[in-house]
């Protein structure tokens, strides 16, 4: 155990530490008390004591002298300071004496007390193991933010926000704005929650931050954190040392769950049937998918649903809605939502629901690489209906012939790749969305959007 002296002037602070802290089930033993630095002095010369965790601010004796003495005296005890918002100036100094972390008291109910006790136990192993790097903790300690955007993140929210804060791209709409001051990471933490970047990224401060950090080699770790962790990103910004998001690990399930996962998600029985939705989602929590291969899954699904006649309009604007998705609950709960809706829809057509299920599957099918070449004749057979009658319920459950919506959902896609692969020339594009012919791709281009598929790209990328 982890012995600990609590030095602070204030009793609601002590009371608040030995109340709120779940000292024994980390490791830790509080042997005793003191509201000044003489008093504390006094009891480790009758105590034994491996942590003091001390205010800087205290009558008699100071937290200071207190920290000068017991460096003098016991060079073996760790020091974490505890201090107020308007104390930021003293930390540098702290460090300078050996404080190895620190509690802003002011804060004792929103921070995160367990996680800071796991990390004072881990650095007081470390330096036990490399005493020489004990010299690391009496320099000041920077931290940074890394902020992870989603796939539609505010491109002039992060344009503003960069040449502000300093902040560097990572790839993949991730930044980081690295050596900072804890306030100076509290203010940028501020400016962007109030910012149009809220709700497109999630924000992480990395509490010890070193010129050894190698973001590439934790970067996609996080991302997958993000995504399926949504309590960790509740109150705003995770906390975590550098330690922990180096000891990250992507999941990696095995391709039989993946072939799992994707074939009772695409069913559908979970659209009609509560316990197989409830099932599906636990699934997903469990088995972690990519989640890039998981957010595919999803907005295959709501494009399909979006083509349905009868589908409501802020159903069909579903693209504005998922672009602020950042976890996986996001979306679960976003489906769950509408899972009713396309239900009833189901039921007003004169077919079953297996049929219903068929027709959604082909426009799916539609979307991906296999379908987009493909016929009428051949997604008909995919999904084991007559070609006949495939076109007929087709029509009747999407509102439009299988020809019109084909050409939709691939000039759809073709908005996409002009964007996300801007260097490559249109008759690329068209080939990769189905369209042999390059004059006729833009010709139906322009008639859908005014513009020609180069006018479209110039006009979005300007």
């Amino acid at each position: 155990m982890i012995r600990t002296l609590i030095v602070d002037d204030e009793h609601w602070v002590r009371q608040g530490l030995l109340l709120t802290l779940p000292w024994e089930a980390r490791g830790f033993q509080v042997v005793g008390e003191a509201d000044n630095g003489e008093t504390a002095l006094d009891m480790m010369e009758k105590l034994p004591v491996d942590l003091l965790m001390t205010d800087l601010t205290m009558p008699a004796m100071d937290g200071f002298e207190l920290m000068r003495r017991v460096r003098g005296r016991y060079p073996s005890v760790f020091t974490v300071v505890l201090t107020c918002h308007q104390d930021f100036h003293f930390l540098q100094d702290a460090m300078r004496l050996g404080a190895i972390d620190y509690v802003v008291k002011t804060n004792l109910a929103d921070e995160n007390l367990e996680e800071m006790l796991v990390r004072v136990a881990d650095r007081m192993q470390l330096y036990q193991r490399h005493p020489s790097s004990l010299a690391l903790a009496a320099a000041p300690i920077k931290q940074s933010l890394v902020l992870l955007g989603t796939e539609n993140a505010d491109e002039a929210g992060v344009a503003r926000i960069e040449p502000a804060g300093g902040a560097v791209p990572l790839g993949g709409n991730s930044w980081l704005i690295a050596n900072r001051a804890r306030s100076e990471i509290d203010d940028l933490i501020a400016e962007l929650s109030a910012s149009p970047l809220v709700g497109h990224a999630g924000f992480v401060r990395v509490t010890d931050w070193h010129a050894r950090a190698k973001p590439a080699e934790w970067l996609a770790a996080l991302r997958e954190k993000l995504f399926y962790d949504e309590d960790a990103f509740a109150e705003g910004a995770w906390s975590v040392s550098l330690e922990e998001l180096e000891a990250l690990r992507l999941p990696r399930p095995s391709e039989t769950d993946v072939r799992c996962v994707r074939q009772a998600w695409t069913a559908m029985r979970w659209v009609f049937d509560a316990k197989e939705f409830q099932g599906l989602t636990s699934m997903l929590r469990t088995l972690r998918l990519p989640s890039r291969t998981a957010i595919m899954l999803f907005e295959r699904s709501a494009a399909s649903w979006a083509m349905l006649a009868g589908i409501s309009e802020p159903f069909r604007q579903w693209r504005e809605h998922v672009a602020r998705f950042r976890t996986l609950e996001d979306w679960l709960r976003w489906f769950g939502r509408y899972r009713d809706e396309l239900a009833a829809i189901a039921k007003g057509f004169a077919c079953s629901g297996d049929v219903f299920v068929a027709i959604l599957r082909a426009i799916e099918l539609l979307q991906t690489e296999d379908g987009e070449h493909a016929g009428r004749a051949d997604l008909a057979a995919k999904v084991n209906l007559s070609q006949g009658y495939f076109s007929t319920i087709f029509k009747e459950i999407v509102g439009r012939s299988f020809h019109d919506a084909a050409k939709e959902i691939r000039l759809e896609k073709a908005k996409k790749l002009l964007l996300d692969h801007a260097d490559m020339p249109i008759y690329w594009i068209a080939e990769k969305t189905g369209f042999q012919d390059e004059k006729y791709f833009s010709k139906i281009f322009r008639v859908q959007t005014g513009m020609l598929p180069s006018e479209y790209r110039d006009k979005r990328l300007r």
